[in-house]
């Protein structure tokens, strides 16, 4: 009975460490389907086969769990200093030795681009890929070294200890109390022109407005870790948006990759 009730317990801690993965990226991927050109769909069903983006949307979480895939948990975030200008940041990025989202995505496209990678090194890297967006437009991983991405950051969420990163992978997402299977439809709300812009963003850019953002939500933990309802009111908003945001882009980048 101890040994079942610690699986059940596990399982559930699994399901809050990459809710954002489970819930947020589901939807993300979901979305991004939705804005495939012919020919990216039919490369994408190529090499998923049956399987849909959003199914596989979680298994760089999985595969990092693994003994020999171990050392792939550096593509899933951004270590970087605070209150860095967009020049810095881009600098420091590209000069950073360290494995970190930027040349994980960088890498993806790479592999998917290269005529002599075999089919399953493609859908490998797909399904890294997919996941991969989803993480640079998640705030708090694009954040600090010093905290671990907002993970040593305790927090108050209406009357519950939780850490920063963890509110933001999962808490507010989890407080919509919406089926994950329908985050997409609701946040799958942009006007053609916001469409076509962000599409033309650089993965610079998806991650700069990321640093952005972690450092707002910093400084409010800062000034009062205590959260309520209106924290939530006021916040969902942007968890829509760079849900939102990754499915598009995710979109565009394969629509480019495959026309």
């Amino acid at each position: 009975m101890k040994n079942h009730l610690s699986l059940i317990c596990a399982a559930l801690l699994c399901l809050i460490l990459v809710s954002w993965g489970y819930e947020g990226h589901y939807a993300a991927a979901e979305i991004a389907e939705k804005h495939l050109s012919d020919k990216a769909k039919a490369a994408v069903k190529n090499l998923l086969g049956r399987q849909s983006m959003a199914a596989v949307s979680s298994f760089a979480d999985d595969l990092r769990k693994e003994p020999e895939y171990k050392g792939t948990a550096g593509y899933h975030y951004l270590n970087i200093p605070v209150g860095l200008s967009f020049d810095q940041f881009t600098d420091f990025v590209k000069s950073d030795k360290e494995k970190n989202i930027y040349s994980g995505i960088v890498g993806c496209i790479n592999t998917l681009k290269k005529p002599t990678a075999t089919k399953a090194q493609k859908a490998f890297v797909l399904e890294f890929l997919v996941h991969l967006v989803g993480d640079a437009h998640q705030p708090m991983h694009v954040s600090r070294a010093e905290d671990k991405g907002g993970n040593a950051v305790t927090v108050n969420f209406l009357g519950n200890n939780t850490s920063l990163h963890s509110l933001w992978d999962g808490g507010l997402i989890d407080h919509e109390r919406i089926p994950y299977r329908k985050l997409a439809e609701k946040y799958d709300t942009a006007t053609p022109e916001q469409i076509k812009k962000w599409q033309a963003d650089s993965i610079m850019v998806w991650l700069w407005e990321s640093y952005q953002i972690s450092a707002i939500l910093y400084h409010e933990a800062e000034e009062n870790p205590s959260f309520d309802e209106l924290y939530y009111e006021q916040h969902i908003p942007v968890v829509k948006n760079r849900i939102e945001k990754a499915g598009i882009r995710l979109a565009g980048l394969l629509n480019s990759i495959y026309n």
